[in-house]
């Protein structure tokens, strides 16, 4: 089925887009020794060839209603603006909350969880991978309002 092709292409477009932006904000460096910005950049290129192949391979007529039958739209619209919501808040409350928050919400909303146990899962996983990154790993997520 080609329909989703189109819709899948130009969200790479756009992601692809937003990686060059991103990538042309680091150094360039030179030719001979190309800097932080090159690789990135390059991958950027790519990307956005690839998805402007695919968008002109693909059927020019599609319909949501065939990707996301019965209402499903609302449903991933809620989850990427739950998602957007966690991404603007993770620096100001910090990873564990932001992500147990986020969970929490996503187990009771589209998991059928009780508050409880859907926020207890959400703290659980938050908390490990946060100790994860932190003991295993040795990156830093954000610690926002929680001071451990």
């Amino acid at each position: 089925m080609k329909n989703p092709d189109r819709l899948i292409s130009v969200l790479f477009v756009l992601f692809s887009l937003g990686i060059c932006l991103w990538a042309l904000k680091l150094p360039g460096g030179t030719v001979r020794n190309p800097g932080p910005m090159a690789f990135p950049f390059l991958l950027g290129l790519c990307l956005l060839g690839l998805s402007l192949a695919l968008f002109l391979q693909s059927k020019p007529s599609f319909s949501l209603s065939k990707i996301f039958p019965g209402g499903e739209m609302r449903k991933v619209a809620f989850v990427l603006g739950i998602f957007f919501v966690s991404i603007v808040t993770l620096e100001a409350i910090g990873f564990v909350a932001s992500i147990t928050v986020l969970l929490g919400i996503l187990f009771c909303r589209t998991g059928g969880k009780t508050i409880l146990k859907g926020f207890s899962y959400g703290l659980g996983i938050s908390i490990g991978v946060y100790l994860s990154f932190k003991y295993l790993l040795g990156v830093n997520l954000p610690k926002g309002i929680l001071t451990f």
